[in-house]
């Protein structure tokens, strides 16, 4: 026998309708549990029945007049609810903590226990704050502003940003208290999210876009290492949040560094971490690299061709041992991360001229994804107008309900060398601009002034059809691996393009 959840709802809400039921409980002696009761409806929660005497009760619980149905359920609504709530907590990348009035501790979240007050599990339910934090400060300050308080506090050997809210009922009863818990960085030279970016987000219709699309969640299964090219602004960080979010690892810490936005020494340190003493102005008790923070989680190296030398040949170590040993340090720990590389270089040219190492390409280039440009799936154009138009659209306060012919075909004519992230911008200006319900060509400003000159040498129609087919033959030599793919993405065969290179004496290696 098990204990029966019912939910019972009522076609009318007359007085003592509540009684009558359990007035049948009561004939069949069945003990009572829990109760709650709405209008129209009642949860009762019940000891353990026998079957027949089960059947009984159904019986005359639904002949009972007023009482229009009787379900048997697994959950009630609280339940439910909080049930969803914790598993929404449970993948907040930073610590939350709901307190008792007197400061124990009702509720922690994984990241808070395992991260922050460093528990198996959570097994300090009932423990009091205190232990861990000084608290009565923060309450201190609660008390003077009377409303939510930020502070600066030491929690174990890491520095947080903690945020306290008092939690008060319909009421105006206070009931418990919020703590979150934020990771300080004090060089914000890198970062992590908490919006949950998914392929979903990544706008793209185009087959070239759909196939990279398809690749990412296919490597996303995977734990293998991850090396995103493009150029710049077509939206490789979006594919590695991408990538996190459909992986096992969704629920951990996704941590992005730029290679190529710190000087070689912090990024030393950023990515490896330093022990306490090592640097003047260091933190005296060190700090852990982004491969120990991100534990269980993904990093992303965003523009790892710009990676110094020296720091290539200790992050193929760190790789290839999964262990890190912090500047300064002399013990090495380990870690379970996800490495997603991405770059705007041509990698391969970077090998050949020993600029970039080949046994590290090699481990960091299991996998590649290469995100076209959007010169090269202009078919996107269009349903990128209507996203960015929305987005910009309520940013704006303004109601745009398309675009005309003429701003279309402008916006299809230009060759977008900052590809989505250009677009996105040109986008914006153009609805800020706008006096209409509509797009116009007027209001589409390109950004004509960066974009090199095209190659317009002679006034012949056989020169401008050299120009723009040497012009043509190179970017296809620069965006793809081979001479055979350059040719088959230029739609010629390859002898053919042998020729053309020869007759422009185009040297692939020089590009």
């Amino acid at each position: 026998m098990e204990t029966k959840k019912i939910k019972l709802t009522a076609s009318e809400d007359r007085p003592h309708l509540t009684y009558e039921a359990l007035s049948v409980l009561h004939k069949y002696d069945v003990g009572l549990i829990w109760m709650e009761v709405y209008a129209y409806v009642a949860y009762i929660k019940l000891m353990p029945v026998e079957d027949h005497v089960w059947e009984n009760i159904k019986t005359e619980l639904n002949n009972l007049k007023g009482w229009d149905s009787l379900e048997e359920i697994e959950l009630f609504p609280f339940e439910e609810k909080n049930t969803e709530l914790k598993k929404v907590l449970d993948v907040i990348p930073h610590g939350v903590t709901l307190l008792s009035r007197t400061g124990d501790i009702k509720y922690v979240n994984d990241y808070a226990a395992e991260r922050i007050f460093m528990t198996a599990g959570k097994d300090i339910t009932g423990v009091n704050i205190r232990k861990y934090m000084d608290y009565d400060k923060l309450i201190s300050f609660l008390n003077k502003k009377g409303k939510n308080v930020k502070d600066t506090m030491e929690v174990g050997p890491q520095s947080y940003q903690v945020n306290l809210q008092p939690i008060i009922n319909e009421e105006n009863v206070l009931s418990s208290y919020l703590i979150s818990f934020y990771e300080i960085d004090g060089t914000n030279v890198f970062s992590r999210y908490d919006n949950p970016i998914t392929f979903d987000d990544i706008v793209a219709e185009s087959n070239k876009m759909l196939q990279a699309i398809n690749q990412g969640k296919l490597y996303s299964k995977s734990d293998s290492p991850v090396l995103i090219t493009g150029e710049s602004g077509t939206g490789k960080e979006l594919f590695a949040r991408a990538i996190h979010n459909e992986s096992r690892r969704k629920s951990k810490p996704f941590i992005a560094i730029n290679c190529a936005a710190i000087p070689d020494q912090l990024l030393e340190s950023e990515l490896f971490g330093y022990e306490g003493g090592t640097f003047t102005g260091g933190r005296k008790e060190g700090k852990a690299g982004i491969f120990e923070i991100a534990g269980g989680g993904t990093v992303f190296l965003d523009e790892i061709g710009d990676m110094a030398p020296h720091l290539q040949a200790k992050l193929l170590r760190v790789l290839q041992e999964k262990k890190v040993r912090r500047v300064g340090g002399a013990n090495e720990v380990n870690f379970d991360v996800r490495l997603i590389s991405a770059t705007n270089q041509n990698i391969d040219h970077m090998v050949k001229n020993k600029e970039f190492r080949l046994d590290l390409l090699f481990r960091i280039n299991i996998f590649n994804i290469n995100i076209p440009s959007l010169r090269e799936r202009k078919e996107d154009l269009p349903i990128l107008f209507e996203h960015f138009a929305g987005i910009h659209s309520r940013r704006y306060h303004k109601y745009i309900t398309g675009i005309e012919q003429n701003a279309m075909r402008k916006l299809l004519n230009y060759n977008w060398p900052g590809n989505v992230r250009e677009f996105q911008n040109v986008l914006e200006r153009a609805v800020a601009l706008s006096t209409s319900d509509e797009i116009t060509a007027k209001d589409i400003i390109l950004n004509y002034d960066i974009v090199p000159e095209e190659e317009t040498e002679g006034t012949s129609l056989k020169d401008c059809i050299e120009n723009l087919e040497k012009r043509k033959i190179t970017e296809s030599l620069k965006m793809n691996k081979s001479i055979r793919e350059a040719a088959k993405n230029l739609e010629v065969t390859h002898t053919l393009l042998i020729n053309r290179m020869k007759k422009y004496n185009i040297d692939r290696n020089n590009l």
